[in-house]
């Protein structure tokens, strides 16, 4: 069995990951890395029998409709990690339209992909020719998962994964099959996260601390938005609280699909009691007064937040309150750096306070060694990370198992 690296190799974005046996090849995830330039993976040499989507993030998902310009092979995931899907892509058609001019893809394509669609449910074996194939939950965002494929050998590969309940998503250990291999994501294999519920009480400290202003809370549509929502709900912040951008619709297609997630009565409480924006008009209303405005996008490149930070930027009575990781290069990381925006279009100083507060959907340094030590693969393959090396040399001394950190157009054989 080989797998070829298309992307992902690393670095963090644009996952892609050829799965070769004798008779079969199966893509596993086709991403777009968004910052700081744009790239795509390469395309697939051979005519693929299957793609497997671990979750709906851009980064994992986004160029899948590019394979169905060419080819018509089957899609798997769950349909949760579906519908987020077809959300996000279409959203990135109308933002590279808008941003370049042109898109990749269109929707005729992603209407291709959904007409090859087959919804996978978790711990439920199925076969695609001489391989075995199972999800499992990885509890990143609702409907994620983990894959594994077996043929001659047995791979496991984690996708973003999480070892740790949120307020959006339960955990649970997982009794996963004899690995021969695993290819881990690698995110935060340089640092642990902080303690769960002492960064929520910072962070709740400092919405009430600005209650008399604009707590601007940039966020992701997927995963963030929601957990950030259920925190302010458990704290009792619900008044004057806005949702902008289209975490409003992520939000109602992840409510509809209960079973995926910790809490449905407390989504739906927060959900009801926030109002949705949707208009110009809305906002300056909300800018004239005061309240919690979470809205897309997370790392600043784009979206409504960037309308309300440069009405805040010189108030007193306001903050900006980053709850993700920021990429490199991205206007996010950028005004925390300097306190000065900077995207293509404008540039201009931010005086407000700006605190960035840790809510990872992604497993910690000790929680993914954690997972080779329970595992115990024989060969491990680190990905979608910055030190990928470094960590590969860790487990070797750690764990005595052979590890590797692929480059692009690596092909390695399990």
């Amino acid at each position: 069995m080989i797998i070829e690296f298309l992307g992902g190799a690393n670095e963090i974005g644009r996952e892609a990951f050829l799965v070769e046996s004798q008779n079969t090849t199966i893509l596993l995830e086709y991403g777009v890395k968004l910052h700081p330039e744009l790239e795509i993976p390469l395309l697939p040499a051979k005519k693929l029998d299957a793609v497997f989507v671990s979750h709906a993030h851009l980064d994992h998902a986004g160029m899948v409709p590019l394979i169905y310009k060419t080819q018509s092979p089957k899609l798997y995931a769950t349909q949760l990690t579906l519908e987020l899907m077809n959300l996000l892509l279409e959203d990135y058609i109308k933002v590279a339209k808008l941003t370049r001019g042109f898109s990749e893809y269109n929707s005729y394509d992603i209407a291709k992909m959904n007409k090859h669609f087959r919804a996978c449910t978790y711990n439920k074996k199925f076969r695609i020719k001489d391989f075995e194939a199972e999800l499992f939950d990885a509890f990143h965002i609702p409907g994620s998962a983990s894959i594994y494929l077996a043929n001659s050998r047995r791979i496991l590969y984690t996708g973003d994964i999480c070892m740790h309940a949120s307020n959006l998503l339960k955990y649970r250990q997982i009794k996963y099959p004899k690995i021969d291999c695993l290819i881990i994501e690698s995110t935060y294999s340089e640092r642990e996260h902080p303690d769960r519920e002492e960064e929520e009480r910072k962070f709740v400290e400092k919405v009430r601390e600005y209650s008399d202003g604009i707590v601007l809370i940039p966020t992701f549509a997927v995963g963030r938005a929601q957990e950030v929502l259920l925190i302010l709900n458990k704290y009792g912040i619900t008044k004057n609280v806005y949702l902008d951008g289209i975490a409003q619709r992520a939000s109602n297609i992840i409510l509809y699909h209960k079973r995926y997630i910790r809490d449905y009565k407390a989504l739906k409480n927060i959900l009801m009691k926030v109002k949705f924006v949707k208009t110009r008009k809305q906002r300056d209303k909300i800018l004239k007064s005061r309240g919690v405005v979470v809205t897309t996008s997370g790392m600043l490149n784009g979206g409504p937040v960037v309308y309300y930070l440069k009405k805040i930027r010189n108030r007193k009575d306001s903050c900006l309150l980053f709850t993700g990781f920021q990429v490199e290069g991205t206007p996010g990381e950028k005004l925390l750096k300097t306190k000065i925006f900077e995207s293509e279009d404008e540039k201009f100083k931010v005086s407000i306070e700006i605190k960035k507060f840790d809510f990872s959907a992604h497993a910690g340094r000790s929680e993914l060694f954690n997972l080779v030590e329970k595992i115990k693969p024989e060969k491990v393959i680190c990905v979608h990370g910055d030190h990928t090396r470094k960590f590969a040399r860790e487990i070797e001394e750690k764990f005595g198992i052979e590890a590797i950190a692929p480059k692009i157009n690596d092909r390695v054989e399990v």
